[in-house]
């Protein structure tokens, strides 16, 4: 097997040049990187990566701990895994479907120095048990969370709906339901606080019944507007967790022969790369998970190298679509 010494001697320099032509150290000059370079492409030689993570001390890999590979998660992924090869580092997904035993495998993962640090999106396991990993690489999560080993960067989901609520009541609606997704999640009773905060401050009436827990899918779109509609009195819009279930609950409205806006206001949640609220003309908040992924990595980019790091602002935007565009009305 070819190896560094072969090659220097083949090539007529010192190992330590070739180890700078394999590691595209810049300070090679053309000439010499070339002729080193068609001697490692002709021997076919490849470094052994466990020896050089071993002499560097790091893998130049990231973990990602995600409960699913939903949409929502996987917005997020991509923003890491973008944002990390533009820094040449490689991601490593773990889905965990939400049971610690596997989240604790990730966390052994970076004991053992497999990894350099660890990106927790979702978390089951206890977050004092994760923070004593940290003595072994930097740990960050994407969920609300102050602690002071582990960083975290995330979206106010209070913000966002508050923004979706206020279109609404500025669109002339006044009986507003909503879906929150799951039940006891931090990002949903942030949801339903700024639901209940939102309408109480515009004196409009909050009904229990109105509030839908554990809807994710356009299945769940669909069932929810059916159970609205056996309330004792229908709501004349919906503030959704999820494009998916604002779309689901779009077809079955007109399926009903409920019209959309001027019967039926629908706002939906998603990210940026959400193709349905366009295909359904939703309203739609936008909650910019790819670029909350690529600014996660660059915080942990920043706690791997001892860089200086720059948080940039994050915020929710509101694109109107049919799904609410009717004339302003008064109802009493």
């Amino acid at each position: 097997m070819s190896n560094i010494k072969q090659i220097a001697k083949l090539a007529g320099v010192s190992r330590s040049t070739v180890s700078r032509v394999l590691n595209h150290h810049p300070h090679v000059h053309e000439e010499t990187r070339n002729k080193v370079q068609k001697i490692i492409d002709e021997l076919d030689y490849i470094q052994n990566s466990n020896a050089v993570q071993l002499k560097k001390g790091k893998t130049n890999t990231i973990g990602i701990v995600s409960p699913s590979i939903s949409h929502y998660f996987m917005q997020i992924v991509q923003g890491i895994a973008e944002a990390g090869a533009s820094c040449h580092y490689q991601t490593l997904l773990y889905q965990t479907n939400g049971k610690p035993e596997q989240e604790l495998e990730a966390l052994e993962m970076l004991r053992q120095k497999r990894l350099d640090g660890l990106i927790i999106l979702r978390c089951e396991t206890s977050w004092e048990k994760v923070s004593t990993y940290t003595k072994y690489g930097p740990i960050m999560t994407c969920e609300p969370l102050q602690h002071p080993k582990i960083p975290s960067i995330y979206m106010n989901h209070y913000a966002g709906f508050q923004l979706g609520l206020e279109h609404l009541i500025e669109k002339g609606y006044t009986r507003i339901a909503c879906t929150i997704g799951r039940t006891e999640s931090r990002n949903s009773l942030e949801r339903k606080k700024a639901f209940e905060d939102v309408l109480k401050r515009h004196d409009l009436p909050i009904h229990k019944e109105w509030i839908l827990n554990e809807t994710f899918t356009v299945d769940d779109g669909r069932k929810a507007l059916q159970e609205l509609l056996v309330s004792k009195r229908m709501p004349d819009a919906v503030i959704h967790a999820s494009d998916y279930v604002a779309a689901g609950m779009a077809a079955e409205a007109r399926k009903e022969g409920i019209h959309i806006p001027d019967e039926l206001g629908l706002v939906g949640f998603e990210s940026d790369q959400s193709d349905i609220a366009g295909l359904m003309e939703l309203t739609h908040v936008c909650n910019p998970l790819k670029q909350m992924g690529a600014e996660t990595f660059h915080r942990m980019h920043a706690l791997l190298t001892d860089a200086a790091y720059t948080a940039k602002p994050l915020s929710f935007s509101l694109t109107e679509r049919q799904s609410t565009a009717r004339a302003v009305t008064q109802e009493t």
